[in-house]
C-alpha cells in the first residue's frame, strides 16, 4: 500500500523517521551526561553525602566529643574500605550494598565480639553509644524485631534502603535536569527543527528511506551511536544556506519565522528529554505496525 494512508503509508515513515531521529539523539544526550558524571564523579558524591546524612552526628563511646566518630569507623571497616577505588580525587564507592552497609554498622557497634552475634550483643552495643543520632535511629530499628537478630538486621538493611531510594530521586532529577539543558544545546547546535525534520522526510523520499533503513536495526538505549547512524542524522540536521532568515523579510515574516523554528526546536527538546528507553520501545511499536504486526508466535510469547 502506497500513498498518504496512516499504515504503511508516507505518514506512518515520517513517524518512523522521527522517532529514530528523537532515539539517537537522546543517545548521545544520555552519553554525555554520563560522561560528565564520570568526570565529576557525581555517583559517588551522591552516595557520600546520603551516608553522612545518615551516620553524622554519633560520636563513640571513647570518642563522644567527635561528632563524625562513627562515620569514620564506617569508613574505616575493612568490608567498606575495601569497595573504595584506588584512584581518583574523590575515593568512594559509587554503589553500596544494603546487605554490606548494615553488616558494617553492626561489627562497629559491636567491636568485642569475635564470633556470631546475638540480638542481645546488638542491642548492648548500641546502648554503649554516647546520645546521637544514630544511637536513637538504631534503637527504633531494632525496637520491632522483637529480639530476633536477623529481623534487626533487615531493619537496618530496609533503612540504607530507603534512603538511598530518596537519593536515587534526587540523583534522578539532577540528570533530568542535565539531559534537557544538553538537549536544549544539541538541539540549537544541530538545528534539530522537528518542523523542519518532517517536512524533509515527507518532501524527500530518499533521505526518508535513508531514515528508515537505518531505523530497522535500532540502537539499544544504553548504546552509542555509529557512524552510519549519525550519517542518516546529517541528512535531516545542520544548518544551510536555506535555514538563514532572508533580509527581504518583514517585521511580520520574521516573526512568524522565528515562531515556527523556536516550536520545531521546543518539540524536539521536549522528546529528546524523555530519553533513550522511551523511543526505543515506542521505535519497537511502530516497526512492527508497519511491518504487519507479530507473527502468531510472537502475539503467543
Amino acid at each position: 500500500m502506497s500513498g498518504n494512508g496512516l499504515f504503511g503509508s508516507t505518514i506512518l515513515d515520517v513517524i518512523l523517521g522521527l522517532v529514530f531521529v528523537y532515539l539517537l539523539l537522546a543517545i548521545i544526550c544520555t552519553t554525555v551526561n554520563e560522561w560528565i558524571a564520570g568526570i565529576f564523579n557525581t555517583r559517588a558524591t551522591t552516595l557520600a553525602a546520603a551516608i553522612r546524612q545518615l551516620l553524622d552526628s554519633q560520636g563513640g563511646s571513647s570518642a563522644a566529643n567527635d561528632t563524625d566518630w562513627f562515620l569514620k569507623q564506617f569508613y574505616g571497616h575493612p568490608l567498606i574500605a575495601g569497595m573504595k577505588p584506588s584512584q581518583g580525587a574523590h575515593p568512594h564507592p559509587a554503589y553500596l550494598a544494603s546487605r554490606a552497609f548494615a553488616t558494617a554498622i553492626i561489627d562497629i557497634v559491636t567491636p568485642q565480639n569475635s564470633g556470631s552475634v546475638s540480638f542481645a550483643d546488638l542491642e548492648n552495643g548500641i546502648n554503649k553509644l554516647p546520645d546521637g543520632d544514630v544511637k536513637r535511629t538504631l534503637l527504633a530499628l531494632i525496637h520491632t524485631a522483637q529480639g530476633d537478630f536477623l529481623t534487626a538486621q533487615k531493619n537496618i538493611e530496609t533503612w540504607f534502603d530507603d534512603t538511598m531510594d530518596r537519593v536515587s530521586g534526587w540523583y534522578k532529577r539532577r540528570t533530568q535536569l542535565w539531559t534537557a539543558l544538553l538537549a536544549l544545546l544539541l538541539t540549537v547546535g544541530t538545528n534539530a527543527d522537528t518542523v523542519k525534520i518532517a517536512g524533509t522526510l515527507w518532501r524527500n523520499p530518499t533521505r526518508r528511506e535513508q531514515i528508515l533503513e537505518s531505523a530497522k536495526n535500532p540502537v539499544q538505549p544504553a548504546a552509542t551511536v555509529s557512524t552510519n547512524q549519525l550519517d542518516a542524522l546529517g541528512q535531516v540536521l545542520g544548518w544551510t544556506s536555506a535555514d538563514r532568515l532572508p533580509q527581504a523579510f518583514t517585521p511580520a515574516d520574521r516573526a512568524s519565522f522565528w515562531f515556527r523554528r523556536l516550536i520545531g526546536w521546543i518539540l524536539t527538546i521536549v522528546a529528546v528529554s524523555l530519553g533513550a528507553p522511551f523511543w526505543f520501545d515506542l521505535l519497537n511499536t511502530f516497526m512492527r505496525i508497519r511491518n504487519g504486526g507479530d507473527s502468531p508466535k510472537d502475539t503467543a510469547a
